[in-house]
């Protein structure tokens, strides 16, 4: 680590730490003087500085008009910091929750907003770092829902990193904030990825789900030709028509029960079979059909519903991970990965 990034992490730390103690985690909170910080923004620089050029030139030109215009800018900017604290002022703000996701997909975590009788917070904004920017109004009613969200990039349990809530009413002049820690978290499930494998499912034509493994009996379907196919299960008309050197698959029917097996992927890496039976445990839920999961360590079983298929997606999703994977909660990052 260069001493660039050494000192950049030290000051992160120390301002975690310190932001800690300052605000720690809870899962409702009152925004009130403790909480709340205030800093200008460019914007308010640039003004503060227009007003330094105009009392100069008001000095230097004795312009009465000039000193009323100064002393009327500095009022709007000191009056500015006072809106805005009190925009954030006793603003309730409470974790409501987050749904599961899939690898690659936005986490929302809910967050429920709920003002006093008598007062109201407008042009608000609440964001994770690296995240979009959610914006929120309490004028009429009592509370607001907003989603606010987190991008993902693996399976695991996502612990949301500090919420910003903050506001640049009413001029855009200074930035009123608060960086809240609401305990959430998200359960990540594995990216879904198609595929076949040994005892892969298909639909009968009444409609019920048969499990299948291949054989001969029935046809299945059309794959790429590999070395080593037999020539008699070569599809010769889809060649002829242009669409490729074809092979034909036919499958055996066996019942309605399937168990999904951590060794039906045997050689490819961990993601990529969690993935692989992600996307069987889906298929299986849609088509009302008995099933379970076996992997190193874990193994559930047969059964159907909604309940069994967040049990066997949270199986997947949390399957040998132990420890944090990074360490982005304590540099303010996308959040922490366990």
């Amino acid at each position: 680590m260069n001493p660039v990034n050494a000192i950049s992490f030290w000051f992160a730390r120390k301002a975690q730490l310190w932001l800690a103690k300052k605000v720690p985690v809870v899962s409702s909170i009152s925004l009130h003087r403790k909480n709340i910080f205030i800093l200008p923004t460019t914007h308010g620089l640039l003004f503060a500085a227009a007003t330094i050029l105009v009392f100069v030139t008001a000095i230097n030109y004795i312009l009465s008009l000039a000193f009323a215009l100064a002393f009327l800018m500095v009022s709007v900017f000191v009056l500015s910091i006072l809106h805005a604290f009190r925009n954030l002022q006793h603003l309730n703000v409470r974790a409501a929750g987050a749904e599961p996701v899939f690898a690659g997909e936005d986490a929302t975590f809910v967050i429920l907003l709920q003002r006093n009788a008598g007062r109201f917070h407008e042009i608000l904004e609440l964001f994770f770092p690296k995240g979009l920017t959610s914006h929120a109004n309490l004028l009429d009613g009592d509370q607001e829902r907003v989603n606010v969200y987190l991008p993902t990039h693996r399976r695991g349990l996502l612990k949301a990193p500090r919420l910003r809530v903050q506001t640049r009413f009413p001029l855009g002049l200074w930035c009123a904030w608060s960086t809240l820690d609401l305990g959430m978290s998200c359960l990540v499930y594995p990216a879904p990825v198609a595929s076949t494998m040994p005892g892969a499912v298909t639909a009968s034509h009444s409609g019920k789900a048969e499990s299948t493994h291949p054989g001969t009996e029935d046809f299945h379907g059309l794959r790429s030709y590999q070395p080593g196919d037999s020539l008699k299960h070569v599809a010769w008309k889809n060649l002829a028509r242009g669409q490729g050197l074809k092979v034909k698959q036919f499958v055996d029917n066996v019942d309605d029960r399937f168990m999904l097996d951590w060794e039906m992927y045997h050689g490819l890496d961990t993601e990529e079979r969690l993935s692989r039976l992600c996307y069987w445990v889906l298929s299986l839920s849609r088509s009302n059909v008995e099933y379970g999961l076996r992997l190193p360590g874990v193994d559930i079983p047969i059964g159907r519903g909604d309940a069994h298929r967040e049990r066997l997606l949270s199986a997947l999703a949390l399957w040998n991970l132990k420890v944090a994977h990074d360490q982005g909660r304590e540099h303010g990052g996308e959040g922490t990965w366990t």
